[in-house]
């Protein structure tokens, strides 16, 4: 016999699904989840205690790399924006404006991550999951506003008749240490990504990574401005870190729109939905009209399900209950809407 406690562990969002899917009166319900208070919440200590326990250690292991990341970067950002304003060197600004841009990238990623784990409640029916979206657009445009001012500073360093003066040696020892840092965070938030499977962590490892690309772009050009005397070696090194962040910007901001525009989920995941479809054929005479789309950390799946039409209302529910688990237990964060019809 199934605990439905653990049934209940498995749905975070349980109280919703149990009154709209098991078609219990008002009374029945309460009984079984607590009574719904006005601004829509469930006044349940069981349903609070299994979402802390869910959740809670969860939020922990999300939270802590990215405010570490905050650290380390900040350190990092400050110490480069230092050393870039000593030496005169424009790539190890460039580089420095970039790290800034991490520190405003991990901070909203942290404060959207706790953010979008707020419940739904009576004015957000869906959720706070299109926060992300939103943040990210203006993480978009506050980027694209520094690349062009660093790119336009490097290109009259370039025009200019008289080059500036650049202490190398000491700018060169600056990245070093910010390509060492850079490498560190990355795979500090690898690990975390792997353990927790949360993508924003994911994607702000991503782009670390990519900052181990400005950091040697950077060192590449300060060496040639050791080796053939070239102060304008750093200028150019500072645009090609530019390009960087630019091609780094414009996917922020695809996937920024894409998640404001209710984009389709990933291929990968449309086919997970389906294999699992297509595996409870033996309950179903057919199914159609899929559609799936995210919202931060949340995945919003509708389906139409066709079962025999002389089936009972309880064995179209139970059909429906099954498949509806295996879907969420298949895709994380995973919020169903079934839709049954007769075949």
């Amino acid at each position: 016999m199934a605990d439905p406690q653990s049934d209940l562990a498995k749905r975070p969002i349980a109280a919703k699904r149990g009154i709209r899917s098991s078609a219990r009166s008002g009374t029945e319900a309460e009984s079984w989840i607590g009574p719904v208070l006005t601004d829509g919440h469930v006044d349940s200590p069981c349903l609070d205690a299994l979402q802390s326990r869910v959740t809670s250690p969860d939020n922990a292991q999300t939270d802590r790399p990215l405010m570490l990341t905050i650290g380390l970067s900040t350190v990092l950002g400050v110490g480069k924006l230092v050393g870039g304003l000593l030496t005169g060197s424009q790539a190890v600004l460039a580089s420095a404006a970039d790290s800034i841009g991490d520190v405003a990238v991990s901070a909203a990623n942290l404060w959207l991550m706790r953010h979008a784990r707020r419940p739904a409640d009576e004015d957000h029916p869906y959720g706070h999951g299109k926060i992300e979206g939103l943040a990210s657009l203006a993480q978009g445009v506050f980027l694209t506003a520094v690349i062009v001012g660093v790119g336009y500073r490097a290109v009259l360093s370039l025009l200019e008749a008289t080059p500036h003066t650049v202490l190398a040696w000491p700018a060169l020892a600056v990245m070093i240490v910010s390509l060492i840092g850079s490498t560190g965070i990355a795979a500090l938030l690898d690990r975390a990504a792997t353990r927790t499977g949360s993508l924003i962590l994911r994607a702000d490892a991503a782009h670390y990574r990519m900052d181990r690309w400005t950091a040697s772009a950077t060192i590449v050009g300060l060496i040639g401005t050791l080796a053939f005397n070239e102060p304008r070696a750093d200028s150019l090194a500072a645009l090609v870190v530019c390009l960087i962040m630019a091609r780094d910007v414009a996917l922020l901001l695809r996937d920024a729109v894409d998640e404001l525009m209710d984009k389709a989920l990933s291929p990968e995941e449309m086919t997970r939905i389906k294999t699992v479809l297509d595996q409870k054929r033996t309950l179903l005479v057919g199914w159609h009209d899929l559609r799936a789309r995210r919202s931060g950390p949340r995945r919003f799946v509708e389906v139409h399900l066709e079962l025999e039409g002389s089936s009972t209302l309880h064995a179209a529910h139970d059909v429906a209950e099954v498949i509806e688990n295996e879907l969420r237990d298949t895709i994380a964060g995973c919020e169903v809407i079934v839709h049954l019809d007769p075949a």
